[in-house]
């Protein structure tokens, strides 16, 4: 048979009643949203979540302004054993609402109880429901939330009042996020909102320097690319003026790397070096007619007397052996 996973503490706690808590305000019972946190009514240890699920609840039951939940242990997780042991032994007394959901808040005076100074939440609901070994705790019941799971400023719900004067209490976030402790005065307070006042006026001078700068350096940087692509050009036409005075290249091919190698003069220059000077075929039988017309007419005799015969069997063997077999019919 399977050993169950979790077991049921037959123990009711008072999971909210309705009453002002520690910082001022209150949750009211009959704004309570049960069916919203029954659909997922989970519960951690003193509200860390990291540290997982410890337990469900069930048996909701409500009695005038207090509502009651029993706690289901969840004896797979690390703490589950000794999480039934604290309850069942008396050390864990407590439940606690956490991550509260403000959906409604009022500030009328006929819904204030004697020494409240806050709101009074007229509708919400909590995400999770801790067993604590002290209730009202900070993460408790000092962060609310709304419908979308954003975190809500405890300076728009508390406020007290000093020399006939409403004083905000800002949110232990807010102190931090201004380098503030519970400790400063009003005049530190006072300084800091000041610094953001004129910090806050000089944005827009800011702005504006931030953006003449982008500008400047924008038009530097098109002036760059332009001399660059400039300079790449050059290059890329002073290599290929050189590859068809050397004969490498035609006019019409120079045209044709000229776009092909565009941007990659290093590219070109390797191609031009790998490549011999061409001959021009039509210079050359210029030149090899031109030559052959001087020994037309000659015969071996002639060309023998005037020493030219080597430079006729070198450059024209076709002709030297033609007067030769002419010279000696006999002779293979």
């Amino acid at each position: 048979m399977t050993q169950a996973k979790f077991k049921k503490i037959d123990r009711e706690f008072c999971i909210t009643d309705g009453s002002v808590n520690v910082y001022g305000y209150r949750l009211l019972t009959s704004g309570l949203m049960l069916d919203e946190f029954k659909k997922n009514p989970i519960g951690f240890l003193m509200h860390e979540r990291e540290k997982g699920i410890v337990l469900k609840w069930e048996d909701f039951r409500i009695d005038g302004d207090k509502v009651y939940a029993k706690p289901v242990i969840n004896l797979a997780h690390p703490e589950g054993e000794k999480t039934v042991s604290d309850v069942e032994n008396g050390f864990l007394n407590a439940a606690s609402v956490g991550r509260i959901v403000c959906l409604d808040a009022s500030d009328d005076k006929e819904l204030m109880l004697p020494g409240q100074t806050g709101l009074t939440i007229t509708e919400w609901f909590p995400r999770e429901l801790s067993l604590v070994d002290i209730p009202g705790n900070f993460n408790a019941l000092a962060n609310l939330y709304d419908i979308d799971d954003n975190e809500l400023n405890l300076a728009d719900f508390v406020k007290q009042k000093s020399n006939n004067m409403k004083k905000i209490v800002l949110a232990a976030s807010v102190m931090t996020a201004l380098n503030l402790s519970d400790n400063s005065s009003d005049d530190d307070v006072n300084k800091v909102f000041q610094d953001l006042i004129d910090k806050s006026k000089k944005l827009p001078q800011l702005e504006k320097d931030l953006a003449d700068k982008t500008s400047e350096l924008s038009d530097k940087s098109k002036e760059l690319e332009d001399l660059k692509a400039d300079t790449i050009a050059k290059e890329v036409n002073d290599l290929l003026a050189v590859g068809v005075e050397d004969k490498k290249i035609t006019t019409e091919a120079s045209k044709k790397l000229a776009v092909t190698y565009e941007k990659n003069p290093a590219g070109l220059k390797d191609l031009l070096d790998s490549m011999p000077a061409q001959t021009i075929v039509a210079e050359n039988l210029q030149g090899e007619a031109k030559d052959l017309a001087a020994f037309e007419g000659k015969k071996w005799d002639d060309l023998y007397a005037a020493d030219q015969l080597e430079t006729v069997r070198q450059k024209f063997p076709d002709l030297y052996e033609k007067l030769r077999k002419e010279k000696f019919p006999n002779k293979a």
